[in-house]
């Protein structure tokens, strides 16, 4: 038994070692370099890199990418080769355990810029057309998959969607143009009309005629030419004008085909009134315009490159250093819908993509919709004629009750006063309050008391009840549910001592709710007293802060009218002051008002999204000058950034009145603007932080209070901080502030962070 005990704790440790090693935690990370032929943010380049690393997740690979993009359109063959061998020594140097190299250009360069490194790191390739096979031959490291362009099968999947058609396509003098076109020829070569020349011939003399176009049915779909024979028609990218190019594209019967992807293709496919098909697969289901053609899609590309990059990593070498993809004949479901092409008439044998979920399994979700409403509608009549049923049951017992409910109704309404009597762990109640709490018997334990109290008063009530044998006399209050609601009770009790007896301990409790009830309106009556008192207050301080600004300025006024011997400069002087006890006074009113307005609910706010860094960084410049010396105004901004939706012109009132706070202040130190995000909370936080005179503990709850000063020497009413927090309060937020007396203070406005779906 022990061994077989022993071998069962091995089997289990080496289990558990094993799932260790596999996990997917533990796996080891593997460094790929990813070479783009294109330049940084191409139309395919984040998408790009997207699926790969969901290829190689499934494929059960932790990598970390690192991500470099050759421009091959800005550099000549030399300086891109050398551009390429930078990269190679960057990627080296890093330690890159695998090469991952994109589309025809960047292949090319990395075989032809003949640094020796990159003999010694596996390369996966994919996305090439047109493999130099020469180049391939030196480097057996180098494996990948190539799609061989088929102009002939593409060309004649336009002529069965579009029709008879004049197919348009770019070409020039490079080296990829003529392999381009000698591919095509060769391909094409019997079976479809090539021509390299004689497009405005073409056009012309398949133009419609004008008259019949005059006379156009209503209904009818406009054609502006007659085409009878498909023909490939080659464009001199070099020569061919933008003018030319959109009078050829007007043609109702003309497609566009894309064969590579340069500056002279790039927008091409805008310039044609018909969808435009491709022979590769850049831009396909991104890019406007494009509907499909016969190639191989990116997200097949990318599968089977993490495929290869899987075998290539774990040191297996492919049967052939050059496969081909599986091509497929696609077509872009939105492009479909855009140029009205009914699916109906699209081939079986191609495949169309990127169709919406509720498009793709549109009648799964309409039959799937009807069998869930026979299913609820059967529910809901099984759970009606439950109803009814329990309804019919509870009429004839209620019918049975009534008259011991209205008999229970009087004694409850006849007296709300009851007697206890204690007897060991156990209450001996009178009939009346049995009948309240509808207890079976007159014995009640005190487990089952307890759920009658309400869970705050408790504690109180057991403490006291533990003590009642040590007190002749004892009144308390509680919160007691004895009819379904929370209502205060006065319980009382006095025990009696007798000579060989047990004590005996009597209780009398009674309802008290009334009384509460006219505590509380006598509480809520000194509040409204309060108030007025505040208000009047408030008019007293008014009147001072209204009286203070206007001596000046009368008086002022009255100096410079009354005297004519004042100098320029004291004239200066009193304009200044005058000035200033103006600003003071209109500032005062503005205060008033916009306080009203919030109280109102008729203060406006313009609610839209906002970047929290750029908006807290354009407060920082608009108040960095406002800071008195020697004053540090320091800012704390994460390196995320958040989207709000606020009103930003408010959002600055309320900041500023923090800062012009905390200036007023601190004479010390510095002010600090910054904010945070919890995003586990879903919030953001903004605070303003000085090192000033601080507040006291017992005045934190009091600063946000209408008329609140704490120096009433200081000028302004005390209204700041109330206007701060009814606007932050409107944008769905809150006010915190933390502060300690003589080292400084921090006020913090928290808001949520709304999610963009609408």
């Amino acid at each position: 038994m022990i061994k077989i005990s022993q071998i069962g704790t091995y089997i289990t440790c080496l289990f558990f070692c094993l799932a260790w090693q596999v996990s997917p935690a533990h796996a080891d990370q593997y460094k790929i370099a990813l070479i783009h032929s294109y330049e940084e943010g191409y139309i395919d380049a984040k998408r790009t890199l997207e699926i790969l690393k969901d290829e190689l997740r499934a494929n059960g690979l932790k990598c970390d990418i690192r991500e470099y993009f050759l421009h091959c359109e800005e550099y000549e063959e030399a300086p891109e080769n050398e551009r390429m061998s930078l990269f190679i020594d960057n990627l080296s140097s890093w330690g890159a355990d695998l090469v991952a190299v994109l589309d025809d250009q960047a292949t090319y360069a990395l075989m032809a810029c003949n640094n020796p490194r990159i003999r010694r790191v596996p390369v996966v390739f994919g996305g090439v057309n047109f493999p130099n096979e020469g180049l391939l031959k030196q480097y057996p490291n180098v494996t990948g998959h190539v799609d061989f362009p088929d102009y002939c099968r593409t060309s004649h999947m336009i002529e069965r969607i579009m029709g008879p058609s004049r197919i348009c396509l770019l070409n020039g003098m490079t080296y990829l143009d003529r392999k381009i076109w000698e591919a095509l020829n060769e391909q094409c070569e019997g079976k479809i009309d090539i021509s390299s020349q004689g497009l405005s011939n073409h056009v012309k003399r398949h133009a419609a005629n004008k008259e019949e176009l005059n006379i156009l049915p209503t209904g009818e779909k406009y054609e502006n030419e007659t085409i009878n024979k498909t023909r490939i028609i080659r464009m001199e990218s070099d020569l061919m004008a933008i003018r030319d190019l959109m009078w050829v594209g007007r043609g109702s019967h003309t497609t566009f085909l894309l064969t590579k992807r340069d500056y002279t293709t790039r927008n091409a496919a805008a310039l044609f009134s018909n969808p435009s098909f491709a022979t590769i697969n850049e831009g396909f289901g991104v890019q406007d315009n494009l509907l499909g053609g016969y190639f191989a899609p990116l997200e097949t590309q990318l599968k089977d490159m993490a495929t290869a990059i899987k075998e290539r990593l774990r040191g297996q070498m492919p049967n052939q250093q050059v496969s081909s993809y599986d091509k497929q004949y696609v077509l872009n479901w939105h492009m479909l819908e855009k140029y009205e092409i009914p699916t109906s008439s699209i081939p079986q044998e191609y495949i169309i993509m990127y169709i919406p979920f509720t498009e793709r399994y549109h009648y799964f979700i309409l039959y799937g919709s009807i069998l869930l409403g026979i299913i609820v509608l059967a529910i809901i009549i099984l759970l009606s004629i439950s109803y009814l049923r329990e309804r019919k049951r509870k009429r004839e017992a209620l019918h049975n009750l009534q008259y011991e409910h209205e008999t229970l109704c009087l004694a409850i309404e006849g007296g709300a006063t009851y007697v206890w009597r204690l007897e060991e762990d156990a209450i001996i109640c009178d009939s009346q309050f049995l009948e309240l709490i509808h207890h079976p018997n007159d014995r009640i334990a005190l487990a089952k008391l307890l759920t009658f109290i309400h869970p705050e008063d408790r504690d109180r009530f057991q403490r006291n009840y533990a003590q009642i044998r040590n007190h002749p006399q004892y009144k308390g209050q509680y919160r007691c549910s004895f009819s379904g609601e929370y209502q205060w009770w006065e319980i009382r009790y006095n025990t009696i001592n007798t000579a060989g007896h047990a004590p005996l301990i009597t209780c009398l409790l009674q309802n008290i709710q009334e009384v509460k009830d006219r505590e509380e309106e006598l509480i809520q009556a000194r509040k409204l007293a309060e108030r007025a008192e505040l208000k009047q207050s408030f008019l007293n301080n008014m009147s001072h802060e209204i009286r203070t600004p206007l001596n000046a300025i009368v008086g002022f006024s009255n100096m410079l009218t009354s005297d004519p011997d004042l100098s320029e400069e004291e004239k200066q002087e009193f304009n200044t002051i005058i000035n200033t006890n103006t600003d003071l006074l209109l500032k005062l009113v503005n205060d008033v008002l916009e306080l009203s307005r919030i109280e109102s609910g008729s203060l406006s706010f313009h609610i839209k999204e906002e970047s929290v860094r750029d908006m807290l960084e354009s407060f920082y410049q608009t108040y960095h000058f406002q800071v008195h010396p020697p004053l540090e105004f320091i800012k704390d901004f994460p390196d995320e950034d958040i989207t709000l939706h606020i009103d930003a012109m408010r959002l600055q009132q309320v900041i500023t009145n923090f800062l012009n706070n905390a200036n007023k202040f601190t004479s010390s130190g510095y002010l600090k603007l910054g904010y945070y995000c919890r995003t586990e909370e879903n919030h953001v936080y903004i605070y303003v932080e000085d090192t000033g005179k601080g507040i006291p503990a017992t005045e934190l709850e009091m600063v946000f209070e209408r008329f609140y000063k704490r120096d009433e020497f200081a000028q302004g009413v005390g209204l700041g901080l109330s206007i701060c927090r009814g606007i932050v309060e409107r944008m769905n937020g809150r006010i915190e502030v933390s502060s300690e007396e003589g080292k400084g203070s921090r006020f913090t406005v928290v808001l949520p962070i709304q999610l963009t779906d609408n």
